[in-house]
């Protein structure tokens, strides 16, 4: 797993671990029991609770999650700095730093949404060039049917004639009258 999805899968399964098993772990009462309970019990999963956590670990899409978060930071963040006694140079730097920031992840979510526009382009253009070449196998196919059926004819039409010539034959043909 750890090569289809990289390191991140380890967070998943521990987050797909702890949430599944979340009422176990809060009946403990400190953190050595809590520890304990995780080196000791988890490990010991049965082979069901183990496909049904890498199932969750599959479907998993932190991704998002950890955007909302950090959209949610950053409001505390701000409410933090509106809140609290700093001087106003303090405050600029803070905001400065920020609007950095989000500058930053306004230019990676460009950079994302060029190479989106350009496989999506890439894909119309692949879409195309399959209908044009699916249109040409049609006539190509149409053309096929007809030289099929017409080769059929031949085929027919030399077999009659063969037929034909075969009945002409002396040793196939009727006894011809003679002139005596």
């Amino acid at each position: 797993m750890i090569f289809l999805q990289g390191s991140e899968v380890i967070f998943k399964v521990a987050l797909s671990l702890l949430g599944s098993h979340k009422p176990l772990i809060l009946q403990h009462e400190n953190l050595e029991t809590i520890v304990d309970f995780i080196k000791n019990t988890l490990p010991n999963l049965g082979l069901v609770q183990m496909e049904k956590t890498i199932n969750q670990v599959f479907e998993m899409d932190i991704a998002k999650q950890l955007q909302a978060y950090e959209v949610e930071y950053h409001v505390l963040q701000e409410e933090l700095i509106d809140s609290s006694p700093l001087s106003d140079n303090q405050r600029m730097d803070k905001l400065e730093k920020t609007n950095s920031s989000l500058r930053k992840q306004n230019l990676d979510l460009l950079e994302q949404l060029q190479v989106a526009n350009g496989k999506i382009q890439s894909l119309e253009a692949t879409i195309e060039r399959l209908l044009s070449s699916e249109s040409k196998l049609k006539q190509a196919t149409l053309a096929l049917e007809l030289e099929r059926s017409a080769l059929l004819q031949t085929v027919e039409e030399l077999q009659r004639q063969a037929a034909g010539l075969s009945s002409r034959e002396p040793g196939h043909a009727q006894s011809e009258p003679t002139g005596d």
